[in-house]
């Protein structure tokens, strides 16, 4: 009876000790990684949507695709996300206040980086974040400016030999900056392929419908045109 008994309580205790290995196996392991939303949403097929925000970012430049992308997201297919230089609050042409979700230092890799126009002296005067453009741009799948936010990729050499366009008002100051790009007035965007600029404000939101239906196919980009009740011609 005790020799039953005995192999019993070893048979318990070795089922308990190899339940709890692999709970804490499996909690290390998720503990290690630390995956945020964004890095396990890429894993099952989503991509990331990195809309840079800074002081006097242009609204409806950052807004516009804002909500394209995270009306197609709620349909599958995007995680979309703020990054600021650092995590703190940003003012958006004097009015609104808009907390980054993530820095440069932490925000999950991107496979599209959407750079809004605006106050972008901010931008071209921070090396830190110039530097988290460049390094974004390397792996992107897309890097989309918008408005004058051009002048942000031109500084960062990712216009060089390419064509683009930008603001009617920041044409000339584009041509200067970027003198091996050409440069298209009355465009409401050009494709590079993986480079993608758009002229003013409005126009972003065409050109990010323009990258969901070359994403995702003209249905998707029609259903979310109808669902933001926006006059779209492809």
């Amino acid at each position: 009876m005790k020799k039953i008994v005995f192999a019993f309580m070893a048979v318990f205790f070795g089922a308990a000790f190899a339940l709890a290995w692999w709970v804490n196996h499996a909690a290390g392991v998720r503990a290690n990684s630390a995956e945020t939303p964004a890095q396990e949403a890429r894993e099952a097929g989503v991509r990331n949507v990195a809309i840079l925000v800074y002081d006097r970012v242009e609204l409806l430049d950052f807004a516009g695709p804002g909500e394209v992308f995270a009306a197609a997201g709620r349909r599958g297919g995007f995680r979309v996300y703020t990054v600021g230089a650092r995590r703190e609050p940003i003012t958006s042409q004097g009015f609104v206040q808009v907390t980054p979700e993530f820095s440069i230092a932490d925000a999950p890799r991107p496979d599209i980086v959407v750079i809004p126009g605006g106050g972008v002296d901010s931008v071209l005067n921070d090396r830190a974040l110039m530097d988290w453009i460049r390094a974004a741009s390397q792996d992107a799948e897309i890097m989309l400016s918008v408005c004058n936010g051009a002048l942000v990729l031109a500084q960062a050499g990712l216009l060089d030999g390419l064509e683009a366009t930008t603001h009617h008002g920041s044409l000339d100051a584009l041509r200067r900056m970027a003198p091996q790009t050409r440069v298209y007035d009355h465009r409401r965007f050009v494709d590079n392929g993986k480079v993608i600029t758009s002229a003013g404000v409005s126009a972003g939101i065409d050109s990010s419908l323009y990258v969901l239906q070359r994403l995702k196919g003209e249905d998707m980009a029609r259903s979310v045109a109808r669902y933001m009740e926006y006059n779209w011609q492809p």
